[in-house]
């Protein structure tokens, strides 16, 4: 019984020697805070887009960019943020990637000197990064690298401030330039060119499946619209390619099939174009330049400017579903001048 009670008291004293030793190491120990509010800025990147038509430049750039500060200011804090060029060369190798420098013209940086007011903790003019409104720098930037403008936090000033330690990392607008002909105003064709009354030795040929209960492929250059072919691609995306055998100077392309037309509640001929697909030229069958995305069910893209190509290809994406991507096409046929 006495072996119990000594190791009972032993165990308590070991106990109140932790305690009496934690309580030292408390009075002889003090934390003292970061003496500075710290000024800091959320890195990162954002991707925008420039799509240069030939009428105009459309961008959706809009950036704002707040800085912050660990406590509520005790004064007026003056933060500065600026566009780094020097930054780019590591991103691109870090990345992968070839983005050019926006050209400083193009940049609109508001705000670049921001004020964190007194009792704040957050500044009251954010920058904000835009493109120029002048229509002449605008359709200058067709780089087919793209562009990137990095952004850093530069320095902070005032009621005991400085910059964070480790919240300043730069931010990267990457910015993709694709260029559209493509007039989404246009519902209908309602310029001087002709249907090619002549298709003979003109060639489609397509990466899908032209599917046997419908008509050969070649019928969509017979002019009516019911015959025509139905063509999937289960995986990836659909394309349609066809070989006019000669170059053609072109504003429109019409496409269309024997479909359901609900005001009628019949069959009649209409549109085969579809939302999301994209209309390509060619000079060579090889290299391909992008003309415009379709944006809505139409029998016809109308282009703003004539094209000259021998070639087309009409990509269609893949939604999923049974089939794919699909394409039901009765009438191909362009346009010319």
């Amino acid at each position: 019984m006495k072996s119990r009670k000594n190791l009972f008291y032993i165990g308590m004293f070991a106990l109140c020697g932790i305690g009496l030793a934690a309580c030292g190491d408390d009075e002889g120990y003090d934390v003292y805070g970061d003496p500075f509010n710290r000024v800091y800025i959320q890195g990162g990147s954002n991707t925008y887009k420039i799509v240069q038509t030939p009428i105009s430049t459309v961008s959706n750039l809009d950036f704002k960019w707040p800085a912050k500060c660990s406590k509520k200011a005790d004064g007026t804090i003056k933060v500065v943020v600026e566009v780094d060029n020097s930054l780019i060369s590591a991103y691109n190798e870090e990345h992968g990637t070839v983005f050019e420098a926006m050209p400083a013209g193009a940049i609109v940086l508001e705000n670049a000197e921001m004020t964190i007011p007194a009792g704040e903790r957050v500044v009251a003019d954010t920058v904000r990064v835009r493109l120029t409104d002048d229509s002449n720098v605008l359709s200058t930037l067709k780089s087919e690298k793209g562009y990137i403008i990095p952004l850093r936090l530069v320095s902070a000033e005032g009621a005991n401030s400085q910059l964070s330690t480790n919240m300043i990392e730069p931010t990267f607008l990457t910015i993709t330039v694709t260029e559209d002909n493509m007039n989404h105003e246009a519902t209908e064709y309602t310029g001087t060119g002709t249907l090619v009354a002549d298709q003979s030795g003109w060639i489609a040929t397509t990466n899908g499946t032209v599917e046997t209960w419908y008509d050969p492929i070649e019928s969509i250059f017979d002019g009516d619209y019911q015959t025509g072919c139905y063509i999937t691609q289960s995986s990836g995306e659909l394309q349609l390619d066809v070989d006019m055998g000669k170059a053609y100077s072109f504003e429109g392309i019409k496409m269309t099939y024997n479909g359901y037309d609900s005001s009628t509640w019949d069959y009649a001929e209409v549109g085969a174009f579809t939302s999301g697909m994209t209309v390509s030229t060619s000079d060579n069958g090889t290299d391909w330049k992008l003309q415009g995305e379709i944006d809505r069910s139409t029998a016809a893209c109308v282009f703003y400017a004539p094209l000259t190509a021998r070639y087309i290809r009409i990509s269609v994406p893949n939604t999923g579903g049974w089939y794919g991507a699909t394409l039901e096409c009765g009438v191909f046929n362009v346009y010319a001048k």
